[in-house]
């Protein structure tokens, strides 16, 4: 189908045309032939980039012209593939003056502001967040595009994306729902639930070759084994493999299952690649390495990505801080950066092909089973990045055996084979408490048959019958029973959602995080509890993920343990009560939660912090970032049952976390420029206060350690101050209004 022939806005046609997409894939066209651009329900799955986002843009921009005034949405599972899908929408929303508009982050944020956009990208969990506080302009929804459908057979993400299909099919059923996946065998059954027509196809616009690699040959489904690499790479295939394709012009993804492998692998790697460089491509690689040196803390790891990035490699992982992976995932598509070694996280993210992928290792250690085999689905996903459309003649996905016994065993397991079927996983019980208190205090829900009327609606119900479900009656009962014994709810049906159920669903807390809260915190209402024990108390909540405690960790935990041992809001007991959910063995995990924080608020490095606990700088921020969410539900809560000194001494805690300070340095890092280690600089060098550096000659600002005249000056400017006396007036801050009912 030809881009020309489609009945759509002509400016869409003209800004495709300027893309260089004239004719449409096949499984595009189809969509389109079966009511994409009409407002059919659809469910999309092809491959990777088989044109999911252009089917996606299509039917968002078509039914923005065919409901004036209406709005689009477009969920994501990561705030990375939010951001990305941003920008592409923002082009052709430029095109038709349409506002494109990114939430992601703070679940507690109403985002009033999305009110004025025609399109807007969210993640699920925000989304969700945003019904559940009821936001008028929902109503206005008429196109709804989630990304990536099949994660509703993942246990942590699936629950929240199967609820807000069910709660958009049950409110706004005239709302188009599009819905975007890998290939899956059940496909069909997704497509049925959502009441969707179903585009199916294997098709891609690069040929996708799927080989195991063992003693200088690729082993295919069918046909001939080929010579490829160097049978004698000590690497087991993965250097030889690469420096290959680069030579042919290609680009190399190579994924290993722990970061660990991940960074040795790009290390290992680099000075090989690097003998491939021109002198141009090795100054621009410098000059992304200093730009990774300027950005973030320094610390070990950020001096290890940016010396292998100079070598034209990198890594890539969760434990890296998001400005750093932005850099890398710009220099990989400028072709400067020829190869990354990643973990599989990357191949859920963002959009980010090579021609050639390796998998160095197809298992992953679960606790307490030890090293598993992956999915197929997940082999499929990282496959699946290979081959860049009008960029690679063809797409190679390689699997490396350690063994020759096992070449026949991944070509059955995961190239011949068909991916899993996708299932429910709502009746876990942590997703259910949490969905049937949203549902309680969104008044959908207020007793137990009509919460398993609600459950029908759902994928679980449409795969499981969850009305005649015993196993889900028996869970949904003791769901019921813990709401109440929590007081989140009243005690008997009808079921009504009390002061403190309806501030726990807003703040998308998890109402066992919430009981555990609650129960620390009415123990001991008093001035003097020292920020460690808050940390430990919030540190349980089961809203934050658990870290490994090392052997060498344990003698300074048991110690920590012992010197609060009367001070602790949270008992042996609590953990005993809930054992079966948290783990019995999860109490020097919460110490070492605590005292990761507090070495961050007593302003210790990265580096020390990662010395000592193992915390690299994207799990520290992450884990930062989750615990102030915490100490604003303990805020809140203690606002409910009005404990004064609780909030006062958390409010305290809150306001350091964010800049990672002691108490003193907080007028200090307010400063426009002026982070933590700037600020206790300023400090110790006499300029405590705003006043004092307002005074201070610039000279004198600028020749502190680690500032210069160029930072010296822009915090002058900052404080209003300049060399010429003119004030700077800053930008007023967005008003957030109260919003009114979701759903009419």
């Amino acid at each position: 189908m030809k881009v020309e022939d489609l009945q759509i806005d002509s400016k869409i046609k003209s800004k495709l045309v300027e893309l260089g997409i004239e004719e449409l894939y096949p499984p595009q066209a189809e969509a389109v032939n079966k009511g994409l651009t009409t407002g059919q329900n659809m469910v999309i799955a092809i491959p990777t980039a088989s044109g999911k986002t252009l089917a996606a843009i299509l039917a968002v921009f078509s039914s923005l012209l065919k409901y004036p005034g209406s709005k689009a949405v477009y969920l994501a599972p990561l705030r990375a593939l939010a951001s990305e899908k941003y920008e592409e929408f923002r082009e052709f929303g430029k095109v038709l003056g349409k506002k494109v508009a990114i939430s992601t982050g703070d679940m507690e944020e109403t985002s009033g502001w999305l009110g004025s956009a025609d399109v807007i990208i969210a993640t699920n969990e925000k989304f969700d967040s945003l019904i559940r506080h009821q936001v008028s302009w929902l109503n206005e929804i008429k196109v709804v595009v989630s990304d990536e459908i099949h994660l509703i057979n993942d246990g942590h993400r699936g629950p929240v994306l199967e609820v807000v299909l069910t709660l958009l099919r049950r409110n706004l059923p005239e709302c188009q729902l599009v819905a975007l996946s890998a290939t899956i065998i059940n496909a069909d059954e997704i497509a049925d639930w959502l009441e969707a027509e179903l585009i199916l196809s294997t098709w891609r616009p690069v040929k996708l070759q799927e080989a195991v690699w063992s003693n200088g040959m690729l082993h295919f489904a069918e046909g001939k084994p080929e010579p490829a690499g160097d049978s004698k790479d000590g690497s087991g295939g993965y250097i030889s493999l690469t420096t290959e394709m680069i030579e042919e012009g290609g680009q190399v993804l190579i994924f290993a299952n722990t970061r660990r492998s991940a960074m040795a692998t790009a290390e290992l790697t680099g000075p090989q690649v690097f003998k491939k460089l021109t002198v141009t491509q090795q100054e621009k690689l410098l000059h992304i390495a200093n730009n990774i040196r300027n950005s973030g803390e320094k610390t070990k790891i950020r001096e290890k990505l940016a010396s292998v990035v100079e070598q034209g490699v990198a890594f890539h992982h969760a434990g890296l801080i998001s400005s750093h992976r932005k850099l890398v995932e710009q220099g990989f598509k400028d072709q400067l950066i020829k190869a990354i070694a990643a973990t599989p996280t990357l191949a859920a993210g963002v959009n980010l092909p090579g021609r050639r992928v390796i998998l160095r290792s197809l298992s992953r250690y679960e606790p307490p089973f030890g090293y598993t085999p992956i999915p197929i689905l997940e082999y499929k996903q990282m496959a699946g990045r290979a081959g860049r459309p009008r960029y690679d003649p063809y797409g190679q996905a390689i699997i490396l055996a350690k063994q020759d016994d096992e070449v026949s065993e991944y070509l059955d397991r995961y190239i011949r084979a068909d991916t899993e079927e996708i299932t429910s996983k709502l009746a876990n019980e942590a997703a259910m408490r949490a969905h049937i208190l949203a549902f309680i205090a969104s008044e959908y829900v207020d007793s137990f048959d009509s919460a398993m009327d609600m459950l029908s609606l759902t994928f679980y119900g449409y795969q499981h019958g969850a009305i005649n479900n015993f196993l889900v009656e028996e869970s949904v009962n003791r769901v019921l029973d813990m709401l109440v014994d929590a007081k989140l709810i009243s005690s008997d049906e009808p079921y009504l959602v009390t002061p403190f159920g309806k501030r726990v669903s807003e703040l998308y807390l998890d109402p066992l995080s919430a009981r555990l809260i609650k129960m620390g915190l009415e123990e001991d209402d008093s001035e003097d509890i020292e920020g460690i024990v808050y940390m430990q108390l919030l540190a349980m909540a089961p809203d934050i993920r658990t870290y490994n405690v090392r052997q060498k960790e344990m003698g300074e935990l048991f110690d920590t343990a012992e010197i609060y041992s009367d001070d602790w809001l949270s008992s042996v007991d609590h953990f005993e009560e809930f054992g079966e959910e948290l783990g019995t063995d999860i109490f020097l995990t919460t110490i070492k939660v605590a005292m990761t924080v507090l070495m961050w608020l007593d302003e210790n490095s990265e580096d020390q912090i990662y010395d000592k606990f193992g915390v690299s700088s994207g799990d520290l921020h992450a884990m930062l970032e989750r615990m102030e969410w915490l100490v604003y539900c303990g805020i809140e809560i203690s606002k409910v049952f009005k404990w004064k000194h609780h909030r006062k001494g958390m409010e305290n805690i809150l306001k350091r976390m964010k800049y990672g300070v002691k108490e003193e340095l907080l007028p200090l890092v307010a400063i426009r420029g002026v982070g933590r280690i700037r600020a206790r600089v300023l400090f110790d060098a006499g300029y405590d206060s705003i006043e004092r550096i307002k005074a201070a000659p610039t000279d004198a600002i600028a020749n502190l350690p680690g500032f210069g005249r160029k930072i010296a000056k822009s915090i002058k400017e900052g404080l209003g101050i300049e060399e010429d006396d003119r004030t700077v007036t800053n930008e007023a801050s967005r008003v957030q209004t109260s919003l009114s009912s979701f759903f009419d």
